[in-house]
């Protein structure tokens, strides 16, 4: 069973005991449970329902596992002959979620 779920602006496909890095939750403590409401699909063993755009009464259970940054990224902008240089630098906010269980 897998569920296709849209979170943080983006769409994950997922299966029970699964874990994901996704945007940053804002408002909830590591360790707490997550219920995620826009599902997009989910697939059963025997048969798929899709919503338009979200199925109702389908959600799915997570635990935040824990809040982190990810590498640095750094921008350079270099204009030769000219002595124009800019370096920036941005570290992303992430949530690591695992997922307990899928209702459809």
């Amino acid at each position: 069973m897998y569920a296709i779920l849209e979170i943080g602006g983006k769409q994950y496909k997922l299966s029970e005991g699964e874990s994901f890095k996704t945007e940053l939750v804002k408002g909830a403590k590591e360790g707490e449970q997550i219920v995620i409401d826009k599902i997009l699909a989910v697939k059963d063993d025997k048969d798929l329902k899709v919503g338009s755009p979200y199925l109702e009464g389908a959600r799915v259970k997570a635990t935040l596992l824990e809040n982190g940054r990810y590498k640095k990224v750094i921008t350079v902008k270099f204009r030769r002959r000219r002595g124009y240089r800019r370096v920036k630098n941005h570290r992303q906010w992430y949530s690591m979620l695992k997922v307990d269980e899928i209702e459809a």
